[in-house]
């Protein structure tokens, strides 16, 4: 029976494919559709526009590198829930961002610093569009999450980094507390979902091996 099995790396690579795929369909999504809604709040007025910010902000995607090295490490088990946990972030993210789509009003950037010129590169990239739920807030606490799933003794670590990166959303003007409650509910949901969707799963997958076995003898 061993011997027919598919290697788990090549299990982990099918699965990063699909994930990489989805990752892409954000492409389309980034543009204007009408109604715009906005989240906007008096507390976000309050909040100031700190650009040095950025840096923590594109650091998520130094964090997922990390993070994918780890999880390739860990067993099968992990890496999928992993990959099914971002995955359906990404789906439930996207039909928000299809059925409700919200925008950002962003300051205008008059500083000639390293932090606002990198941030003002980050604004005509990233359109203000698409900001419930977070998306780099979702990602985020997932990590932290997962990270803990995985036994890792750095978590805490990630959970300092994971905060900083939420902050930096609402500090950089990229996103309103509204976005980032939405990132927080969306990543548990997406956890959560994929720990018992996994489980389920493996389960049918182990009933048919049992139903197999007894009418091979």
């Amino acid at each position: 029976m061993n011997r027919n099995r598919t290697p788990s790396w090549l299990v982990k690579c099918v699965w990063l494919i699909v994930l990489i795929l989805l990752a892409f369909a954000y492409l389309p999504l980034n543009t204007s559709r009408e109604p715009l809604h906005s989240l906007e709040t008096t507390i976000d007025n309050r909040i100031p526009l700190l650009p040095v910010f950025v840096f923590p902000y594109l650091s998520i995607f130094a964090l997922l590198a990390i993070s994918l090295w780890r999880f390739l490490k860990s067993e099968t088990r992990i890496f999928r829930i992993a990959v099914l946990a971002v995955g359906i972030d990404l789906v439930l993210s996207y039909l928000v961002f299809f059925f409700y789509q919200t925008h950002v009003e962003r300051p205008v950037l008059v500083g000639s610093d390293v932090s606002s010129s990198i941030l003002r590169s980050v604004y005509s990239f990233d359109k203000p569009f698409n900001a419930f739920p977070s998306l780099h807030t979702s990602i985020a606490t997932l990590l932290v999450l997962l990270w803990g799933r995985a036994g890792s003794r750095i978590q805490p670590i990630i959970a300092v980094w994971a905060v900083f990166i939420v902050a930096s959303t609402v500090l950089t003007k990229q996103h309103y507390i509204a976005d980032v409650g939405g990132g927080i509910a969306a990543a548990l949901v997406s956890y959560y979902g994929a720990i018992q969707f996994d489980s389920f799963a493996a389960g049918k997958a182990k009933e048919r091996f049992l139903c197999w076995r007894r009418r091979s003898r």
